[in-house]
């Protein structure tokens, strides 16, 4: 006997749930997040949530804690471009601006764009600078300081040695963050 095929939309909403849950903080296991759908009133067993994590393309990353937690593809991707080629993050009113190294706005804004982060209205880049607009109930320095932790959060092995690298520091204060390494900054005059 074949069991009847799950309703789409019971999928749809179940796997939409567990990007949120994800997305909203470290998740180290599987049976946790059976517990976390639980909780939302959303049944499910390990082995559904193991297909549905393999759908929608989430994997165990190391934090910056160095704790082994889920996280969704695109943020990955977002994290790892803030991580390398963004100079400072601040804020004005409804508006974040990152500032990349010459050349990489662009790549950073498509990111952002892609990564679908809570609150973003719209990204425009420049040559080395991405004005992020905060759509209406959300601030730039939401926005700037979500972009900070995601490049603070997600780590990846060092790919000539395969080590991984200490934990990030806390930054130097809560409008910018330097990255961990870059370019050396010509003094301006």
């Amino acid at each position: 006997m074949t069991l009847p095929a799950e309703p789409a939309r019971q999928r749809d909403r179940r796997q939409a749930l567990l990007r949120r849950l994800v997305a909203a903080g470290p998740v180290a296991s599987q049976s946790e997040l059976v517990t976390l759908l639980r909780a939302k009133g959303v049944e499910a067993t390990q082995a559904t949530v193991s297909r549905d994590l393999d759908d929608l393309g989430i994997t165990k990353r190391r934090d910056a804690d160095g704790r082994i937690a889920y996280a969704l593809p695109e943020t990955l991707g977002l994290a790892t471009l803030l991580r390398q080629f963004h100079v400072t993050v601040d804020a004005s009113g409804n508006l974040a601006v990152v500032r990349a190294i010459p050349g990489a706005a662009g790549a950073v804004a498509n990111a952002i764009d892609l990564a679908g982060v809570p609150g973003v209205l719209a990204t425009v880049q420049g040559d080395d600078t991405v004005l992020v607009v905060a759509a209406e109930g959300t601030t730039g320095r939401q926005i700037a300081d979500h972009l900070l932790a995601l490049a603070a959060r997600y780590r990846t092995p060092d790919p000539s040695t395969g080590s991984w690298p200490a934990p990030a520091a806390p930054a130097a204060g809560p409008a910018s963050a330097a990255p961990a390494a870059g370019p050396e900054q010509e003094p301006t005059q």
